[in-house]
């Protein structure tokens, strides 16, 4: 039986961009990164819960211009062939979307490059051009697979009818949730063999032909 797809999940760091964590790269930013390395130590020591992780490193750049932020942004290097990849999806009627535990200023500006329909992710608060030192948490790490559900309600798609492209461990829970998992350039081999598909190359078009089945063509 061939699996036909009828939406593509996609996490955004490593996946759709050439760039690690945006959470790392507003601490590079701001000159935190010192404190930001003692909260991950923590969190994964099991210190701290990742909302606190998250509301630590927010409070951080309390008091910061948003402005570099969305220099950051803006600079943000796409994977070859993401815009590629997302327009061919929509021409077979396959919906797209991002579930990211980043934040929205980069996920939203990802998806209105690449042509994405709906984002989840995490929201940074700011008011009048400078960030307050709140993120609003929606997507914890390592906890996809709680929130992806709330896509498919969105897309009226069922699991087994979505794909999930992601490259990090924090992705590997929701691997098993989806009808095809899809490891684009793994960060590791427990990444990999989690994963339904395991894409080694640098453009993101090497994962059509495992979304686009022959059905649909």
């Amino acid at each position: 039986m061939i699996l036909k797809i009828k939406l593509v999940v996609f996490d955004v760091d490593g996946t759709l961009t050439q760039h690690t964590s945006v959470w790392w790269r507003l601490h590079e930013l701001f000159g935190t990164t010192k404190e930001g390395r003692i909260y991950f130590d923590q969190y994964f020591a099991g210190e701290i819960s990742y909302q606190q992780w998250a509301d630590y490193d927010a409070a951080l750049w309390k008091g910061q211009p948003v402005e570099p932020v969305m220099d950051v942004v803006r600079n943000t290097r796409l994977v070859d062939g993401a815009a590629e990849a997302v327009h061919i999806l929509r021409e077979y009627n396959i919906k797209t979307a991002i579930l990211s535990g980043g934040l929205d200023v980069m996920a939203n500006d990802i998806a209105r490059r690449v042509g994405i329909d709906f984002v989840l992710t995490n929201k940074l608060i700011h008011k009048n051009g400078y960030l307050t030192g709140t993120v609003e948490n929606v997507i914890g790490w390592a906890e996809k697979a709680k929130y992806i559900h709330q896509i498919f309600e969105h897309f009226s798609v069922s699991p087994q009818e979505t794909a999930f492209v992601g490259d990090g461990r924090n992705d590997m829970s929701v691997f098993s949730v989806v009808g095809l998992s899809i490891a684009f350039n793994p960060t590791d081999t427990d990444v990999a063999d989690a994963a339904n598909v395991v894409i080694k190359e640098n453009d993101l078009r090497a994962i059509l032909p495992h979304i686009i089945s022959e059905y649909q063509r």
